[in-house]
């Protein structure tokens, strides 16, 4: 009797450890306001927080995702990567919901780099090649994000060069560009480990538009292992594509207005009613999320429909069904565009 019950315990025992995962996080929306200046972590198991980054009081960023064991798991502006977590007593959440859809605008990351975030439904199609469904093209406002992020100059070669007066940077400069498939959520990527090897015209080519490749290849290699390996193109014509898009929103109306305004602000409203009268429609504002620290802008994520059309207008490079969620970080409507250098 004693043996059955310890079998019985056993079995018991097993089967609910492995339904655990799924109870330990959820997908999460909404806004997560912070109330102190706390680390947003990679991990937060391990403690660790590559580029010393915290969260600034009083900015709201947007949710990914809900930790039972009282994380959440926010997108901070700026942060390599962005998709961090913060304890719950950081801040306060509001205006969304746990569900079992994950939002697919925005980056993602899993525990192939770092992350306690467990693997979403789709199983290994979420780490195949070519299943993507969409694209977020990510721009950073890059005098903003090394200025305003927290931990944003500190080793950033790039930053530093920024703050010297020895490099000035006065356009968008590109971020990522990051596959999608819904289902998957923020899961999708780390699709192989094929290696980037990118030619010296293509360095010289995406420097001024990514400059972190002025001076090294470290954040580069990630982009391409988390995002550049789950489709079809190889790493040197994937970044030029990347930044053929940059250059194509950099050019357009609204990123016009942006460098327009460099060194003094714009008006949210604004921006989102000239990207209304590029584009014809009012439905494209939720393709367009602005990314803000405090009131400064430091990031543009774009959503892009899998068939986009570069080289063409705004709206072709948006598609013919807008999506997306919309939204993003900064608050109030006035903006401020920070300038390159002191």
């Amino acid at each position: 009797m004693r043996f059955r019950f310890a079998v019985t315990a056993f079995v018991f025992s097993f089967f609910s450890c492995l339904a655990l995962p799924a109870a330990w996080a959820a997908p999460a929306s909404g806004t997560f306001t912070a109330s102190r200046a706390c680390d947003a972590l990679q991990s937060f198991r391990k403690g660790t927080n590559p580029d010393a980054s915290k969260l600034s009081p009083g900015t709201g960023y947007t949710i990914l995702e809900s930790h039972a064991e009282g994380w959440t798991r926010v997108q901070v502006p700026g942060a390599r990567p962005p998709e961090r977590w913060v304890p719950n007593d950081c801040g306060n959440a509001g205006g969304g919901s746990t569900s079992a859809a994950a939002p697919s605008f925005g980056d993602r990351s899993n525990a192939r780099n770092g992350s306690d975030a467990p693997s979403m439904s789709g199983g290994g199609m979420c780490k195949t090649a070519d299943q993507y469904d969409s694209f977020v093209l990510a721009m950073s406002w890059q005098p903003g994000f090394c200025e305003w992020t927290a931990g944003g100059k500190r080793g950033k070669p790039e930053c530093e060069a920024m703050e010297s007066g020895k490099l000035k940077v006065s356009n968008l400069t590109l971020h990522g560009l990051w596959p999608n498939r819904q289902q998957c959520g923020i899961s999708y990527g780390n699709c192989s480990n094929a290696p980037m090897t990118l030619s010296r015209e293509t360095i010289a080519y995406i420097g001024p538009w990514m400059p972190n490749f002025l001076y090294e290849k470290d954040f580069g290699e990630h982009e391409w292992r988390k995002h550049g390996t789950c489709q079809s193109m190889p790493p040197d014509a994937y970044f030029r594509r990347a930044v053929d898009l940059v250059k194509q929103f950099n050019d357009s109306g609204v990123g016009r207005y942006i460098r327009q305004n460099i060194g003094g602000t714009i008006s949210r409203r604004a921006f989102y009613d000239k990207l209304q009268a590029e584009t014809g429609s009012e439905a494209y504002r939720d393709s367009v999320k602005l990314m803000c620290s405090g009131q400064y802008l430091t990031e543009i994520q774009v959503k892009l429909p899998r068939d986009y059309r570069a080289g063409g207008s705004l709206k072709d490079l948006l598609g013919d069904r807008p999506g997306g969620s919309g939204g993003g970080t900064c608050r109030g409507d006035e903006i401020r565009i920070e300038a390159s250098g002191r």
